[in-house]
């Protein structure tokens, strides 16, 4: 499914990023052999797609490429924060104001977009730098409570749940910078599903209470 959605974040960026944090918190030969065998599979799903003009182009920054848009919306929104840092433009208002003001003339042919691509920015210019230290927090307070659990717990599959949910927050973050990561129904779901279930596992209380 997520091979079929064409995310270049994802695939390019956050899957591999996930499986190299596996295998460094894993270790051991299996746990190599086995993200060194993900990433040549997903290597080898890439090549039927890696003509495409979607992905041909990944890392141009020319004029028009995806790449190219995606600094040009950072810039702008670095300048709305720096412009509106303690309140942002507000909840969903970054379309609006991008295409109307924001926008670089040089962005032109993309006046559309509804988020800046980046998971610190889009917090920063929804909420000022207020939101940008909640998100920090949110983060902190998630690794905190599933790294504990994971170095404290004994049972090897609440050991394997923590590291999958840490393993899927890497992704977060790793695709989060050139995409949105929270702004969403789903999205923001996922994120505080994992840091529930994490701060859950991480209670004392529940390690002798079978999930």
């Amino acid at each position: 499914a997520l091979y079929l959605t064409f995310s270049k974040g994802s695939l390019l960026l956050a899957v591999p990023a996930a499986l190299l944090f596996l295998a460094l918190v894993r270790g051991g030969r299996r746990a190599w052999l086995g993200v060194g065998s993900g990433l040549i599979l997903l290597g080898t799903a890439l090549i039927p797609i890696s003509r495409t003009a979607r992905f041909r182009n990944t890392f141009s920054l020319q004029p028009g490429s995806t790449a190219f848009f995606r600094v040009k919306v950072w810039q702008s929104a670095w300048r709305i924060l720096r412009e509106h840092p303690l309140t942002g433009l507000g909840p969903d208002n970054f379309l609006y104001r991008y295409r109307t003001r924001y926008i670089l003339p040089e962005a032109w042919a993309e006046p559309n977009l509804s988020h800046p691509h980046n998971v610190v920015l889009n917090f920063g210019v929804r909420l000022g730098v207020g939101g940008i230290a909640v998100l920090v927090w949110l983060g902190g307070r998630f690794w905190w409570s599933a790294w504990r659990g994971y170095v404290r717990h004994t049972d090897p599959q609440m050991r394997s749940l923590l590291l999958g949910l840490m393993g899927g927050m890497v992704a977060f973050w790793v695709h989060g910078m050139v995409d949105n990561a929270f702004f969403l129904t789903d999205l923001a779901y996922t994120f505080f599903l994992s840091l529930g279930i994490a701060e859950i596992l991480n209670d004392r209380s529940a390690f002798a209470k079978p999930l």
